[in-house]
Formats: C-alpha cells, sequence, structure tokens
C-alpha cells in the first residue's frame, strides 16, 4: 500500500471521527432543548407547538416545517389531534381529527408502540388515509409513551425517499419518552389544580354551613342554658334534689355545647378569611397576668400551683382579643389536663428576633402519635382531663389559626411521664 493510500484512509477516518462527534453534539443539543421546553410553565398546546418547532431544526433528521401530535383517548380507542405546525389542509385538519387505532400509519403505531419509519406515503400501503392535492412524502411516526402506557403519537414529515439518519430510531423514541413524560405531568398538575379548585370550594361551602348552623343554634341554646341555672338556682321555686342534679347537668351540657358553637364560628370565620386583626402595639407580660389572674380560680379548685416567669419585653404589635383568646386557651388546657397538687409555669421570653409564650405543666405528657395531632380539629387523644372537664377538640386549631395570622408559630414540646409545655412566637418586628 502507497503512502497516498494511507493518508487518505487516515483522512476518511479523521472526517468520520469529526462527523459522529458533530452529530452527537448535535442529538444532546436537541434533546436538551426539548427537555428544555417541556419543562416551562407555558400551556400543553404551547409546549408541544414548540417542541414540534425545535425538531424540525434537527438537522440530521431532515424533516419539513411540518408535523403534529395526537393525544391517545384509550377508551375510545382513538387518536386525537391536538398540536401541529406548518400548513395542513382545511381537508386534512378536518378528517384528522380523530383516528382510530390501527388506521393509518399513526393508528398503527397506536397498537404497536412501535416506531414506523415510511419512504411514501404513496407506495407505503399503510398510508390508508389519502387527501386532495396530497404530494409525496415520508413519515416519521413517533409513539408518545410514558411507563410503557400510550399516551399519543408524533409525526414528522419528510420529503419522498429521504436519506434517513441511521441513528434517527434511537434519538426520536427517545424523545417521544421525554414529551409523553410531559404530557402525563401536565395532566396531573391540571388534575391537582382541579382538586384543589372543588376542595377550596367544598371547605368555602363547609364553613359557610358552620357559621349559618352555629349563629341559628346560639338563641336556643343560651335560652337552655339560662333557664336551667335560673331552675337550679330556685330562683322560681325550690327543686328537689334529684331536679337539681339533672338542672345541673343540662346546665352544663349547655355551657359545652356554647363553648363548641363559639369554636365553631372562629373556625368558619378564620378559614373563610372573615376576621381582621386589628393590631395595636402593646405590652404583652400584661395580656399574660391577666389571664392567669382569671385562671387562678380554676386552678386553686386543683390545688394547682400557677406561676410567672415573665422576662422584660419590648412592647409589639398584636390582635389583643386574638392573643388573649390563645393564651386563655394554653392556660385553660394546663390545668384541665393536669394532676392535682401540680405545677404550672407560665413563661414569656425575648429571643431577639421573636417574643415566646409558653405554658408548662406537670401532666402525664403527650405521645409522639398524639403530637401530630394536636392541632387539627376535632382529634381525640389519649390524654384525658383530670378533673371531668370537657374538651370540643378546636381550643388548639383555632389557636394555631390565630398565630398564623399573626405571622407566629406555635409548637409543643412533650414527652410521656414528663409533662408538657406549650408555646408560641411572635415576630418582634411584625407589621
Amino acid at each position: 500500500m502507497d503512502t497516498n493510500s494511507i493518508v487518505s484512509k487516515s483522512l476518511d477516518k479523521i472526517d468520520s471521527a469529526e462527523q459522529e462527534i458533530r452529530q452527537r453534539t448535535e442529538e444532546y443539543r436537541v434533546l436538551h432543548e426539548v427537555a428544555r421546553v417541556l419543562h416551562n410553565s407555558q400551556g400543553l398546546k404551547k409546549k408541544l407547538e414548540n417542541t414540534l418547532k425545535v425538531l424540525t431544526q434537527f438537522k440530521e433528521l431532515e424533516v419539513e416545517y411540518k408535523a403534529g401530535i395526537f393525544l391517545a383517548d384509550e377508551e375510545k380507542r382513538v387518536l386525537k389531534l391536538f398540536s401541529t405546525i406548518g400548513n395542513f389542509t382545511e381537508e386534512f385538519l378536518e378528517k384528522e381529527q380523530e383516528i382510530p387505532y390501527g388506521n393509518c400509519l399513526c393508528g398503527r403505531a397506536a397498537i404497536s408502540g412501535e416506531m414506523i419509519i415510511s419512504e411514501s406515503c404513496f407506495s407505503d400501503k399503510r398510508h390508508e388515509n389519502i387527501f386532495k392535492d396530497m404530494t409525496d412524502h415520508g413519515h416519521y411516526i413517533v409513539p408518545l409513551k410514558s411507563q410503557e402506557k400510550m399516551i399519543g403519537v408524533l409525526f414528522l414529515y419528510t420529503d419522498a425517499n429521504p436519506p434517513w439518519y441511521v441513528r434517527s430510531q434511537e434519538i426520536l423514541l427517545s424523545i417521544g419518552g421525554l414529551i409523553g413524560d410531559a404530557i402525563v405531568s401536565h395532566r396531573r398538575g391540571e388534575q391537582i389544580l382541579e382538586n384543589n379548585k372543588q376542595l377550596k370550594e367544598l371547605n368555602e361551602l363547609k364553613n359557610k354551613f358552620l357559621g349559618i348552623a352555629s349563629h341559628d343554634l346560639r338563641n336556643p341554646l343560651y335560652l337552655i342554658r339560662s333557664f336551667s341555672e335560673i331552675l337550679k338556682d330556685e330562683s322560681v321555686g325550690a327543686v328537689n334534689p334529684k331536679q337539681k342534679d339533672l338542672l345541673l347537668k343540662i346546665f352544663n351540657a349547655s355551657n359545652f355545647m356554647r363553648a363548641l358553637l363559639e369554636n365553631l364560628l372562629d373556625i368558619s370565620k378564620i378559614e373563610s378569611g372573615k376576621i381582621e386583626l386589628s393590631k395595636k402595639v402593646q405590652d404583652l407580660n400584661s395580656i399574660v397576668r391577666q389571664q392567669v389572674e382569671l385562671s387562678q380560680l380554676m386552678a386553686d379548685k386543683k390545688k394547682i400551683n400557677l406561676q410567672l416567669d415573665l422576662e422584660d419585653l419590648p412592647p409589639i404589635s398584636f390582635d389583643q382579643d386574638a392573643i388573649t383568646q390563645v393564651i386563655g386557651n394554653f392556660i385553660g388546657n394546663a390545668i384541665k389536663f393536669s394532676p392535682f397538687n401540680t405545677k404550672i409555669i407560665v413563661t414569656t421570653e425575648n429571643q431577639i428576633e421573636n417574643i415566646r409564650f409558653s405554658v408548662g405543666d406537670e401532666g402525664p405528657g403527650i405521645s409522639e402519635e398524639d403530637q401530630k395531632l394536636l392541632f387539627k380539629e376535632f382529634q381525640t387523644l389519649s390524654a384525658k382531663p383530670t378533673g371531668g372537664e370537657k374538651s370540643t377538640g378546636l381550643g388548639l386549631a383555632i389557636t394555631q389559626k390565630l398565630i398564623h395570622l399573626h405571622s407566629g408559630q406555635v409548637g409543643v414540646e412533650s414527652q410521656l411521664g414528663k409533662g408538657s409545655t406549650f408555646f408560641f412566637t411572635l415576630p418582634l418586628h411584625w407589621k
């Protein structure tokens, strides 16, 4: 072999290697661009149209600026035309709105799940749909699948009998998988949005119902409570001990129902956005002292020692009624669930960025499972009041919502047998 032949073969190998590198680089570019387009925030039709545009610019495929996507309707076993680019006749767009599975090239790909390469629409007997003024052309027919499920079919037009790119099937099937996954992801996102919309509407309906029901029940309940109190106190005549005991039970039950209705009204107002905070800069410690004084009588009945440990706090902005309700709930719950002859410590702390309020007790503690349920509505926990008190299961849920409206956080620190500390924080510079 002479020197010229050796040099020529070497140059051919170099050219071949350079061609391979160039082709692979173009493939990676197209795959990256397709992935980028499919993951943007546009609507599905726009994303697919832009994806088709990227594919028509893939030089190695030598396709026309004429392509489209059918989406599969598995129930009806048809392909529905969803997106196209390029010039299609009105006849095509009308007659190709739906293609039965098994019909023509796209319908066959939908059944087989395999890619079809057709060199000529006139000579390929599988190309059954012929239209007026149709010119000879070839096709890439690519199944769009996600986890082996048929999602749709992509079709690309080529010249008749084109020089097929040797790696076209591998690349287009990869792109078909990307498109299929993107369509499924988009549908899931739309379903989530629709579900959230329905849940929001149902929640608004629930809040409206709770508000109406609670409001309408308050007047008759108030009468029951008032009349039972008058009768048990013998204001209108004497009653025997058995009658007095029954009246006391009626009075206590009506008190519990009144608290439940008030809580239901609070929940419905907060969730419907009808509660408005009237915040002003004030001293949190003064509110805490007032609530401890009001709770002292309830604590004395169980011989519970209420202690204060209050740091000097700067004035902060909060709604007095809302925070008073939260503090009263925390202290009341601590007394309600604490054993007789124990201690409760009410604390405030300046944490630089936040103000923290907490109530620590010497009760039985709360299990990790129960801690996950504490701030949810109508939860039944293993811990029970120690003095026969009643609980609506709504107080802590309302507390959390009120604190969140203040841009604060609520929480609990507890271990079984070692008591519990409930706390909330308020931002020092909240506006």
